[in-house]
């Protein structure tokens, strides 16, 4: 089964959301450290889809990522319609 996670990530964490079989939950956070990402992305799926925000470390938070999933995309909040959303939150 392949499931879709969203990460809004912020500079010292991610806060994730899984999607599995139209499902949303939060996964809560996890920490932008090396360590802490290679252990989140131990523990995803070959066949896990993951998008995440564009900022300054998207890049190697993706790097991290990559080897463990099926795909990585790096979004702008303008190509989700977050930007013009009237109350942002993490959630």
């Amino acid at each position: 089964m392949s499931r879709a996670i969203g990460m809004d990530v912020h500079r010292d964490f991610c806060e994730v959301a899984i999607v599995v079989e139209g499902q949303v939950r939060s996964a809560g956070q996890i920490e932008t450290t090396p360590a802490a990402l290679a252990l989140f992305a131990s523990s995803l799926a070959a066949t896990d889809r993951v998008a995440l925000e564009v900022t300054g470390n998207a890049a190697q938070i993706a790097r991290i990522i990559e080897p463990h999933v099926a795909g990585v995309v790096v979004v702008s909040p303008h190509d989700t319609g977050i930007s013009r959303a009237r109350a942002k939150t993490d959630r």
